[in-house]
């Protein structure tokens, strides 16, 4: 089997992209949940990787891959791949930011759910036979203020959904002018700094990427913006909320409670764990069949194409 034809895939993928691919006779590697180390000794025999968040692919680990033509994340996010040095060695990356996009929005408001109704801190209590019902007080959602930081392709669609709710849809975006404020505002969705944003919303949903400059965004100084009955959503990435902050500020309930899907450091221990005010999911925000299966016929055609 020709080199050229040969792919590695280190994450769980719908297997109808691996079906696809076969059929025109690409030899596939699936291994899934792969360790570092041992994708460092084979990375050199693969021309092609397909990954998800499971693994990094550092400076390192790209310059072993001598055959590396391309690296194609089934997902959105890139900040666990080295793209200069991928760059540098001529490899093409490339990502299906598109495809995922209302299944993460979906999580983003099924946790505000859980989150604004206590419903994970109800379940657990319940399954030990615990019936406190008067430290179930919650939120309800409808009609209140919005905040959504990040107007990609999932913040449009969580202000979708939350225009639904007949809620009140405010944002802070980087790229801002006033041809697109106008064009926000008929649509019912308000532009603000991050300041007024955090200090006017209910509730308030992180949807950027992670960069050098939205490192540590929400940190303690804009967490005491925020109003006492207010929730955060993180479905970005880890690190783009300051944990230690925030688990200060929910232990001693400044703001009423937290939801994330993401961590800056997956796969261990957190203390944001031990409280009853967060809900905490796996990374799971494009862990859909629907989305799964977008991603897998977007990744097949643009690894046919390059």
């Amino acid at each position: 089997m020709q080199g050229k034809k040969k792919i590695i895939i280190v994450d769980p993928v719908h297997p109808i992209l691996i079906k696809n691919l076969r059929k025109k006779n690409y030899k596939i590697d699936y291994k899934p949940g792969i360790k570092y180390s041992d994708l460092f000794r084979i990375i050199k025999f693969y021309s092609i990787i397909i990954l998800r968040s499971g693994i990094k692919l550092d400076k390192t680990i790209i310059n072993e891959g001598k055959n590396l033509k391309i690296i194609a994340r089934a997902g959105v996010g890139m900040d666990n791949i080295d793209l200069p040095q991928a760059k540098k060695n001529k490899i093409k990356c490339f990502n299906v930011p598109a495809q995922s996009a209302s299944s993460v929005a979906e999580l983003a408001f099924g946790l505000l759910h859980a989150a604004s109704r206590k419903i994970v801190y109800c379940d657990r209590l319940l399954r030990k036979n615990l019936w406190k019902k008067s430290d179930m007080y919650g939120f309800e959602i409808t009609k209140k203020n919005l905040g959504i930081i990040g107007l990609g392709k999932i913040g449009k669609k969580i202000a979708l959904l939350g225009k639904r709710y007949g809620m009140n849809i405010y944002a802070n975006v980087k790229r801002n002018s006033l041809k697109r404020k106008k064009l926000l505002k008929r649509k019912k969705i308000f532009l603000l700094t991050l300041n007024q944003l955090l200090k006017k919303s209910d509730f308030v949903v992180v949807s950027v990427p992670l960069l050098k400059d939205t490192f540590n965004l929400i940190n303690k100084k804009k967490l005491n913006l925020m109003k006492e009955n207010s929730i955060l959503i993180n479905v970005s990435r880890g690190g783009i909320v300051n944990e230690n902050d925030l688990y200060s500020h929910l232990k001693i309930k400044k703001i009423f409670a937290a939801a994330s899907d993401v961590f800056l450091h997956e796969k261990r221990r957190n203390k944001l764990f031990k409280l009853n005010n967060t809900v905490i999911t796996a990374h799971i925000g494009a862990m859909t069949y629907e989305a799964q299966k977008r991603i897998a016929v977007e990744l097949e055609k643009k690894i046919i194409k390059y």
